[in-house]
């Protein structure tokens, strides 16, 4: 189990870089232009199931994939629906008009919905302690997303920003505590990759109606260094941390290391924001 937390910390490292890039990107630093958010949400996951494919194919475990699509298809494209389409795209757009510090914060959020969706999905009691921890966390959701500021706040860029984000933390909660299952079954690569797949298909989709894939050939060379970084390591490494390190630990507790992650994005922010 000792192990299985140290790979959920190492995932969250990465993942609190996610926000910092993705805002050095969409500002328009060191790009001929702006990376659009849908650009960066769609590419990261492309980038990122590619190399996990590599894996598997370097492992020679490419019939894994076909058995989990037989048995589970259905069930695990939704999750990609969920946890890669849904939860990125929102994330990425909230980034796109709020800080990358308060978006890491809000985020950071998730391991609240993951503790509730657990305890109504996998059956994890959750003690008078942890309800405390649900009603504090919550509070912290809305103390970063208001900044107890009323005035216009339905009309503020930053308020819908949050929420935005708020949301991609739900998203991301369940995709935790579904794909734990699936993690279980069929093993965290096949599952990161199907998933990543069916997610990165709709992103795709969606990019193309908005006539957004042409933006990709004004993109200078560190635009692209960044971008794969954001799909091979915080996707690639960070997915396959990630659900090795959830299949060995409690969902809850393993995401409550989440709540390192605004700490470390704070830092990353400051130093290269």
């Amino acid at each position: 189990m000792k192990r299985g937390y140290l790979l959920v910390a190492g995932a969250i490292v990465l993942f609190s870089t996610i926000e910092v890039v993705s805002k050095y990107l969409q500002a328009g630093e060191g790009a001929a232009g702006q990376v659009g958010p849908l650009q960066v949400a769609t590419l990261r996951f492309i980038f990122g199931a590619t190399f996990i494919l590599a894996l598997l194919a370097g492992r020679r475990q490419g019939r894994f994939i076909v058995g989990a699509v037989r048995e589970d298809g259905l069930p695990i494209a939704l999750l990609g629906v969920v946890g890669v389409f849904l939860t990125f795209f929102l994330l990425h757009e909230g980034i796109e008009s709020t800080s990358a510090s308060t978006a890491a914060v809000i985020f950071s959020m998730n391991p609240v919905f993951t503790v509730l969706v657990a305890s109504l999905i996998l059956r994890e009691r959750l003690g008078l302690a942890g309800w405390l921890g649900v009603g504090l966390g919550l509070l912290g959701a809305f103390i970063a997303v208001t900044g107890f500021r009323f005035s216009g706040l339905f009309s503020r860029e930053d308020f819908l920003g949050g929420i935005l984000v708020l949301v991609s933390a739900v998203t991301w909660s369940l995709y935790t505590v579904y794909g734990k299952r699936y993690s279980e079954r069929h093993g965290s690569l096949v599952l990161s990759f199907l998933t990543m797949v069916s997610g990165s298909l709709r992103l795709g989709i969606l990019l193309a109606v908005q006539g957004g894939w042409g933006e990709l050939a004004g993109y200078n060379v560190r635009a692209w260094t960044w971008l794969l970084y954001l799909g091979l390591v915080t996707v690639g490494i960070g997915y396959i941390l990630y659900f090795e390190g959830m299949r060995r630990v409690p969902a809850s507790r393993g995401a409550s290391l989440f709540y390192l992650k605004p700490v470390l994005a704070l830092l990353f922010a400051h130093f290269a924001l």
